[in-house]
């Protein structure tokens, strides 16, 4: 049935049989009525290598029969010497100020950061 209802595109890696893992959906308890919910659990150094390290964020598509799993992209990061400083950052998004306002925010960058980028 699920090869029916899922539509996941084949991609360039093959599973092979090492590859593959079996899992049991359980339970996990629910307060305050302790009602059984059902769950899976993943762990291993699999996930690591699969590109699901710790804080990896993850979508999930769900579909009858169907989950897949995808770790999103993580941006690239500017080097820590050019990296802007968050209260530089929150001052650049001006948008909401009024036209006076964002041109005195603009002047006070281009004070501390010598440039306007």
């Amino acid at each position: 049935m699920a090869a029916q209802d899922c539509i996941a595109e084949n991609s360039v890696t093959e599973a092979t049989q090492e590859s593959n893992r079996h899992l049991r959906v359980g339970y996990a308890s629910r307060y305050p009525d302790y009602s059984r919910i059902p769950a899976v659990i993943m762990k291993g150094r699999w996930l690591a290598a699969a590109g699901f390290d710790t804080g990896t964020e993850v979508d999930v598509r769900v579909m009858k029969g169907c989950i897949v799993l995808m770790a999103k992209e993580v941006p690239e990061e500017k080097p820590q010497d050019e990296a802007e400083p968050e209260l530089m950052q929150a001052l650049r998004r001006v948008e909401k100020l009024s036209k006076w306002k964002q041109k005195q925010v603009w002047e006070f960058i281009d004070g501390v950061a010598g440039k306007r980028v």
